[in-house]
């Protein structure tokens, strides 16, 4: 898509796309950093129990940051070259320019998996019940999250190799025209997490219906609790993927018309940024384990009574 001979019109247009990416990025960074420092800061108040669902959330959260950082570079790369078009691009298309966009895939997939992690979470509560090493280790967890990253990182690197992230609007990214290249993006990055999260939910769903009768009334209030945030981490990971379509039907009407709007690129990642977003604001309205992290201290109630009994005796 050249650029160098852009009119004014056009430049303008090209221009405010460009802020409003720069600016949906600038609201994913803070938000995620504040909620990213809250969680460090006030992790005294966390209780041992909750320290997973924090350490899963934190996870979410700097995977989010990551990749809204990566998508921040991309705006301002775009910005300044359609604001110079005449400026050479041999400077911009490099190998580093490749590396770029691949990591910014590797925090796409790693906020896709921590949701699916979320998930297996509650799997392991509502299966596991009464073996809590299943879902009360936090260095089993701890170690999950590095597998998934390295699995993040995997993923996308066929892409890499075989040269699919290619030079284009002064960022590097896969082409929406490269049928190859959209038809692997959508099998190693967004299936794969996905189809995890939907295997999970429906796995649990078969326990309970299979063993309804058996839960005490203790289990059958933490299962209740518990499917309910599965059912939300569902129907954020299908809001994610509708979110993306975009780029997959931008490929479809090129295959079918030979034509690509000149608004497709930012459309694509405007809508990605804007997903991931929308993940972490709704992690953060549903998650009532995060509330601790703005609310004071509880008092410790049982030291003090103790305290005033033995003065009284």
């Amino acid at each position: 898509m050249s650029k160098g001979n852009l009119t004014n019109e056009s430049l303008t247009l090209y221009v405010i796309l460009d802020s409003i990416g720069i600016g949906l990025c600038a609201i994913a960074i803070c938000k995620t950093f504040i909620f990213i420092l809250f969680i460090l800061i006030r992790r005294h108040v966390i209780q041992s129990k909750e320290k997973i669902v924090f350490l899963l959330s934190l996870n979410m959260y700097t995977s989010i940051f990551v990749f809204a950082l990566f998508i921040l570079d991309m705006f301002i790369s775009m910005m300044k070259g359609h604001i110079n078009p005449d400026v050479s691009e041999m400077d911009q298309d490099t190998q580093w320019c490749r590396i770029k966009v691949y990591l910014s895939t590797i925090a796409l997939i790693s906020s896709l998996y921590s949701n699916t992690f979320q998930a297996l979470y509650r799997f392991f509560r509502i299966i596991y019940y009464t073996r809590p090493s299943f879902y009360q280790n936090i260095y089993f967890y701890s170690l999950g999250i590095l597998i998934l990253v390295c699995l993040s990182a995997l993923q996308p690197l066929p892409i890499l190799l075989i040269g699919e992230y290619q030079y284009e609007d002064y960022h590097c990214q896969i082409s929406l025209i490269s049928w190859r290249g959209m038809t692997m993006a959508t099998f190693l990055i967004w299936l794969l997490p996905v189809s995890l999260t939907i295997v999970i939910y429906v796995c649990t769903v078969h326990y309970i219906r299979h063993n309804s009768l058996t839960f005490t009334v203790q289990q059958q209030k933490r299962i209740k609790r518990d499917m309910t945030v599965i059912r939300r981490i569902l129907w954020l990971v299908i809001f994610i993927v509708l979110f993306g379509m975009p780029a997959v039907c931008t490929t479809i009407v090129y295959y079918l018309f030979g034509y690509v709007g000149w608004w497709a690129n930012h459309l694509t990642w405007s809508t990605f940024i804007l997903s991931f977003t929308g993940m972490s604001v709704v992690q953060t309205c549903y998650s009532p384990h995060l509330r601790v992290l703005w609310s004071k201290r509880r008092q410790q109630i049982v030291p003090t009574t103790a305290i005033t009994l033995r003065t009284l005796n």
